[in-house]
């Protein structure tokens, strides 16, 4: 169920004129089938909730109770979206300050970070988006060649998936003894747990006042592009729990897209606890089975292609797996974890079984538990998460990214591994709840782009139509949290909706759909100014 933030709506807003969609989108807005229901035109919205919908014509009779009369000139109004995997910190920073996605180059990369050195002044910059697949020098810069750049700043740049990260020498020398850590890089790249230690320590480096100002462009930035609700991924390794707890405050403080948190933190270590603790949902999100394919510390049950001495990262055994999804049903809250490699994927899916045969199938299927990416699932695996009643949390931006022929996932895995990635049709088909997120930063938010990389999916066979595509960047999200009422425009339903400017088809066609107005539990929360009410 939706927590009403102290904010929402509080008054009558009759909406006509309109196009009114309320589960997803047709191929055409405004048209229909033959003998099916007229498309309603007008809404009329009271509070927090949504009192009515039907034709301009009978409009007329709320419109004296009515507080403001919007005319939607023939906008489009649909439900609103949902990001179910953000990293709201980290996107704000992003959005903020040294973006790396930017660079088509190690020279582009280099000089952007100058750039961000002379404004820093020496202060620590922290910068994001790195990937080395795209660029001609084919290899991501060097600690030496980022102290050049940065005049000896304290510098730290995760790569495109954060699963690893370039870090300056003064950075470095941070952490006594990192050389003994795993993953340590000499040359100044990071992974596994080397870079969990320099990420910790780069967090450290945001102050209260930068971090409050990244959660507000974040939701601000979501709110611009339709999205009503966004999962927050936090964790030790990730943020911290004053992070998820400072902007959980600031959502039931300020209108905004609704945040609802995770906390990715093993049981043996107290993480059921503190999930309970801070309000999280679940003991869920980013709790790490294993890391990214791009990183090369995705688990997998072969060696990667291009590193033949690797088969990637195991950070959790099968047994404090399954313990933690017990103990997670045990308090009645979610369990969850990020995994990409199939052998990853095979250590969740058998602990998972054993937490059933512990707590019985159906205590398990209540808690909708998720996987978080579940980029290299197997057919077995995808029966047993319908059979448990799971739900995969994915991105299709991951296959709009590296899908394509030649991408990362084939220079890293080969033709025959990549062709089986993101398997969102097979989901779909298996009745497996299916929910689309960005992962931001390392995908951007943009709920459209994300329902164009699915219906266009690199491998045919598993496309979606535009209208599963959009219900799992909506609906599927609410359902994800056990929220049954949010997510359709209906009588007595959460007013969480979008007035679109449709200038374009959903299949992608250039431009996308432009948010005109974001409301949020009867509150707006982004406003172009276009909108004709009064």
């Amino acid at each position: 169920m939706t927590r009403w933030p102290s904010w929402q709506g509080s008054r009558r807003i009759l909406l006509t004129g309109g196009v009114i969609l309320r589960e997803g989108v047709p191929s055409q807005p405004g048209t229909q089938a033959a003998n099916a229901e007229p498309v309603p035109s007008a809404m009329l919205v009271d509070g927090h909730a949504i009192a009515w919908i039907g034709s301009d014509e009978d409009a007329h009779r709320h419109l004296d109770a009515a507080d403001e009369h919007v005319r939607l000139n023939g906008a489009v109004v649909t439900p609103g979206f949902v990001d179910a995997h953000v990293h709201a910190t980290s996107t704000g920073l992003t959005l903020a300050g040294l973006d790396l996605t930017r660079a088509n180059s190690l020279a582009e990369a280099l000089a952007l970070v100058e750039a961000a050195a002379r404004s820093a002044r020496g202060a620590p910059l922290l910068g994001h988006g790195w990937d080395e697949t795209r660029w001609p020098e084919g290899r991501p810069p060097t600690s030496a060649e980022v102290d050049r750049a940065s005049w000896g700043s304290l510098v730290y740049l995760s790569r495109i998936d954060v699963h690893s990260a370039v870090i300056s020498s003064a950075l470095m020398a941070e952490v006594p003894g990192a050389r003994e850590l795993d993953g340590f890089g000499a040359e100044g790249v990071m992974s596994r747990a080397a870079h969990h230690a320099y990420r910790e320590i780069a967090l450290r480096l945001i102050g209260a006042a930068q971090q409050e100002q990244a959660h507000r462009l974040t939701r601000s930035r979501a709110a611009s592009l339709g999205i009503v609700s966004l999962h927050e991924m936090a964790g030790p390794a990730i943020s911290s729990a004053d992070d998820l707890r400072f902007l959980l405050q600031l959502n039931d403080e300020e209108p905004g897209p609704l945040v609802h948190g995770y906390w990715g933190e093993i049981a043996e270590a107290g993480g059921v606890e503190r999930a309970i603790e801070l309000g999280a949902v679940g003991a869920a999100g980013d709790l790490f089975i294993d890391g990214a394919i791009g990183s090369r510390t995705a688990c997998l049950r072969h060696s990667y292609l291009d590193s033949q001495d690797s088969s990637g990262a195991q950070y959790l055994s099968e047994e404090q797996v399954r313990d933690h999804v017990i103990a997670c049903i045990g308090a009645g809250i979610q369990a969850g974890f990020h995994v990409i490699g199939d052998r990853a994927t095979d250590v969740i899916m058998s602990a998972m079984t054993g937490a059933a045969e512990h707590h019985g199938v159906a205590a398990v299927r209540v808690g909708r538990h998720r996987l978080e990416h579940a980029e290299m699932l197997d057919s077995h695996h995808i029966a047993e998460m319908a059979r448990l009643g799971m739900t995969a949390s994915v991105q299709p931006m991951f296959d709009g990214l590296w899908g394509s022929s030649g991408g990362m996932y084939e220079q890293r895995l080969g033709t025959a591994r990549s062709r089986d990635m993101n398997r969102f049709a097979d989901l779909e088909t298996a009745g497996v709840l299916t929910a689309f997120g960005s992962d931001s930063p390392v995908t951007d938010l943009g709920p459209w782009q994300a329902v164009h990389a699915a219906v266009h999916h690199h491998q045919p066979g598993q496309r979606l139509s535009e209208r599963a595509a959009f219900a799992a960047h909506s609906v599927a999200g609410w359902r994800a949290l056990g929220d049954e009422h949010s997510g359709n425009l209906a009588p007595g339903a959460p007013a969480h909706y979008v007035v679109w400017d449709f200038q374009a088809d959903l299949a992608g066609a250039a431009p996308l759909p432009r948010a005109l107005r974001t409301v949020v539990a009867g509150t707006v929360v982004h406003d172009t100014g276009e909108v004709d009410g009064r």
